[in-house]
């Protein structure tokens, strides 16, 4: 009697876990890193947007000179690094301030005056952020030029989002190659199309508890970062393409598990 309750406890002992848990688990884990990586990098995208829409290069005409705008403007358009040159006299900018802050301009100044100078709106291309002062100095030796106007902490944030953004896609892509890598490999030890295909009728509870650890990644990074949107004007989901991707990455791993698993046993 005491021989027959030991083999039962000995094959209890020997029982393979299936690990449906831990594979959930895993593709949780993996899915909500993936998927706080792909709003950071959303966000990142849509405030450098925002950022460049904003930062422009006021360069001011100096009024002793005798080029013309016409010049100015092109010498600035030819300058390496510039995207757009647009003149604006003195009249158009005075309309624009008494448009945006009639109050302020109707008491601070007398009718008929006019002391906003003639300038020029610059727009440069983003490669060229990163060496500005190469484009300021090559501005100042310019004829006609009185005075250079930007904000340069703004054009240090579009340089530090912009590289962000990319530091963040650059992981991504990484390390979806690296687990693709690991998916391929696992799925081609000692495997054949046919075994393959056998595979995923048999172990569909595998890839289902991955897919359903990706889905739940999903809906817990939404119901986290979605506050975000009553403290900020910019905010932005990801692409659904992305959401799709995550489940299914859950579900290859799930299933690449289970045929390593096994494989070893």
């Amino acid at each position: 009697m005491d021989e027959h309750k030991h083999s039962n406890d000995a094959r209890r002992a020997h029982k393979p876990r299936k690990g449906y848990r831990v594979v959930f688990l895993l593709a949780f884990s993996a899915g909500l890193l993936a998927e706080m990586l792909f709003f950071l990098q959303a966000q990142m995208r849509e405030i450098t947007v925002l950022l460049k829409e904003d930062f422009r290069i006021v360069v001011v005409k100096d009024q002793r000179s005798k080029a013309t705008p016409e010049t100015v403007t092109a010498a600035l358009a030819a300058i390496n690094g510039t995207e757009q040159a647009v003149f604006v006299s003195r009249q158009d900018r005075l309309a624009r301030l008494k448009a945006e802050e009639p109050e302020l301009v109707a008491s601070v100044l007398p009718p008929g005056t006019n002391p906003m100078p003639d300038t020029w709106e610059v727009i440069i291309r983003e490669e060229a952020l990163g060496d500005l002062n190469a484009w300021t100095d090559a501005a100042w030796r310019l004829p006609g030029v009185g005075d250079i106007k930007y904000k340069p902490l703004e054009a240090y944030a579009i340089m530090h989002s912009v590289f962000y953004g990319h530091l963040i896609t650059l992981g991504l892509a990484l390390s979806f190659l690296a687990f693709m890598i690991m998916a391929a490999m696992t799925l081609t030890h000692g495997h054949t199309p046919a075994t393959l295909a056998a595979a995923l009728g048999a172990d569909r509870n595998w890839y289902l508890a991955g897919a359903g650890g990706g889905a739940l990644s999903a809906l817990a990074a939404y119901a986290v970062v979605y506050p975000v949107k009553y403290l900020s004007p910019v905010w932005v989901w990801p692409n659904p393409v992305w959401q799709v991707g995550v489940i299914f990455s859950g579900a290859l791993l799930g299933w690449s598990l289970c045929q390593w698993k096994n494989d070893k046993y």
